[in-house]
């Protein structure tokens, strides 16, 4: 199992323009999958922890209790990238399972965790209803604490959280009320932020993680509407 690890983010990709960055977590990781393995040295024990980071989900491997895998030739555990909790898991356990078929290991007890958290329904993980899935599209929103008159755009939006992408997000915690140009029109919403982050990394722009509060039947048809 060949693999090139790229030096900046630590996962395996095709070329430079693929590249997400650091790829570091906004909340803290959980485990998401877990298997016993015969080695020629007795039973150990690989898991998978998975962590929102942004708009995408981190997966790292883990031999228990506190050992992470490292990307060979680079510095840095080795990590996978995906658009869901479910899709950076997968790639992780796949990799696990040709590690143990190069090396004629045998895996027993393979077991796959419930994901117990969401980050504020935009950021869909493992087990979430398809009506919470993230809708990738950049539209003009105005926000702002009092009134919305600070401008910004969406990166995605989901029936019950919005990704805010803007030079001065707002502080954890801070209400928002927000006047998203949807279909032509102009939507009232109103919700908090849950997480922010001011840096610029390669394909992640600075922005805020919005939880909606009782959105309105305009705006969830919208959602319900896009591709």
């Amino acid at each position: 199992m060949r693999r090139e690890w790229c030096p900046v983010c630590c996962t395996s990709h095709p070329n430079g323009s693929d590249c997400p960055g650091e790829v570091l977590p906004t909340a803290p990781e959980k485990p998401g999958w877990r298997v016993n393995v015969t080695t020629t040295e007795g039973i150990e024990a690989y898991g998978v922890l998975v962590a929102p980071c942004d708009d995408v989900w981190r997966a790292r491997i883990m031999t228990f209790p506190n050992v992470l895998w490292r990307a060979p030739g680079v510095q840095g555990t080795m990590k996978f990238v995906g658009g869901t909790a479910n899709e950076a898991v997968e790639q992780a356990v796949e990799f696990i399972r040709g590690h143990c078929r190069e090396r004629g290991l045998t895996m027993r007890g393979e077991h796959t965790l419930e994901l117990p958290f969401e980050i504020g329904g935009w950021a869909p993980g493992a087990g979430l209803a398809a009506s919470a899935q993230r809708k990738i599209r950049f539209l003009p929103v105005r926000f702002g604490v009092v009134r919305p008159s600070e401008l910004g755009g969406t990166g995605n939006l989901s029936e019950t959280g919005i990704f805010i992408i803007t030079e001065t997000p707002m502080d954890v915690g801070n209400p928002l009320s927000m006047l998203l140009r949807a279909g032509g029109e102009d939507v009232d919403l109103g919700g908090q932020v849950i997480w922010m982050t001011k840096e610029h990394r390669v394909g992640r722009p600075p922005g805020m993680g919005i939880r909606l509060a009782t959105p309105p039947a305009d705006y969830l048809d919208f959602v319900r509407a896009l591709a």
